[in-house]
């Protein structure tokens, strides 16, 4: 039963692994699962279904605290370094949001300087500004208005 309990442990940290540290799905997530599902449906054939049940549940008590104190203790190593992203972006070094002149567009209109399919460019208070209609198709030359700023994207519809 010792085994049983093991493969129900590593699969656990698996999926916690995938969880916590790896992007996407799969490489950690799937042998987790299929690692528990058999540990599982081993101890349900040998020795029933509440004895499975039992050690499922006091495994996953076990498991889970230390899979969480683990985790976090490998980020912390050079190991689980080049698996986390520490850089920052500082406005020191050059990085800067979205221009906040861009809000102060909501509600005004302008002329699509080139076909928006969905996206071109618009002259807005006397700005050329890369803006993004909703999906439809604009032409050249049209009336179009701001309806949102989300960042740096400019949300437009036609007013024609």
């Amino acid at each position: 039963m010792g085994f049983l309990i093991f493969l129900i442990g590593i699969g656990i940290l698996l999926v916690f692994i995938e969880l916590l540290i790896l992007p996407g799905f799969g490489a950690a997530g799937v042998p987790g699962c299929l690692l528990i599902s058999i540990a599982v449906g081993i101890a349900w054939w040998k020795f029933g279904f509440q004895t499975a049940l039992t050690y499922t549940g006091a495994t996953l008590v076990g498991v889970i605290p230390l899979a969480i104190v683990g985790l976090s203790v490998i980020r912390a190593t050079p190991a689980g370094k080049a698996f986390i992203l520490g850089a920052t972006q500082d406005k020191a070094e050059g990085f800067h949001a979205a221009p906040s002149e861009l809000a102060s567009l909501v509600g005004k209109s302008g002329k699509a300087l080139t076909p928006l399919r969905p996206a071109g460019a618009a002259l807005i208070s006397g700005h050329r500004v890369d803006i993004v209609t909703q999906g439809e198709f604009v032409p050249a030359d049209t009336e179009i208005e701001v309806i949102f700023v989300e960042g740096s994207r400019v949300v437009v519809r036609s007013l024609q």
